[in-house]
């Protein structure tokens, strides 16, 4: 009995399936890495949103997008874009849509149908939040959505889409007594 280029085989049909395994230990450890990096630098964020402090010449949205990214640790980059901040009276109302008069009693709003507008943009919205990072005692729902890449790629077929995976973080938190309230 001939066992030659028996090892080659067993390498041929193993391989794979240990650098499947082992590329993807690292592609998923990145993401894992990332998550956390956001989070907490979006935590960190809130802590400072909370503040009513400002440094001049600096807005508070460009001072929490500056702290997100400070501990992102060259890792986690988040752009603006990536970034949203919505401002809510109290915590139970986050998520909310805007009140509306059912006309037809369908259980959805309908164009033309009377509705409060909570967040002065002119329009209903399935989500009564202002646009900002509030003033004082308000609710602040601070969330971002930013893709990162897979470090190898190997596993991106599996994984993700283009070798790219969208993580997200939120937050909410109530700013401290400070300032005044939101109105239209």
């Amino acid at each position: 009995m001939c066992n030659r280029g028996s090892v080659a085989l067993e390498y041929a049909l193993g391989l794979p399936i240990f650098l499947t395994f082992v590329l993807g230990i690292f592609d998923l450890g990145g993401v894992y890495f990332a998550t956390i990096l956001l989070e907490g630098g979006l935590r960190e964020a809130a802590r400072y949103g909370v503040t009513g402090n400002l440094e001049p010449g600096v807005t508070k949205e460009e001072k929490i997008l500056e702290t997100i990214n400070a501990h992102g640790a060259g890792f986690v980059q988040v752009q603006a874009d990536e970034l949203s901040t919505l401002v809510y009276k109290d915590f139970d109302s986050i998520g909310d849509p805007e009140p509306y008069v059912d006309a037809d009693g369908n259980n959805a709003y309908d164009v033309g149908e009377v509705f409060t507008d909570l967040n002065c943009n002119g329009s209903w919205d399935e989500d009564a939040g202002f646009d900002g990072a509030g003033n004082g005692s308000e609710v602040v729902l601070y969330s971002v959505e930013h893709e990162t890449q897979l470090i190898t790629g190997y596993i991106a077929h599996i994984v993700g889409q283009n070798g790219k995976v969208k993580l997200r973080a939120s937050v909410a938190v109530r700013n401290e007594p400070y300032g005044g309230g939101a109105s239209c």
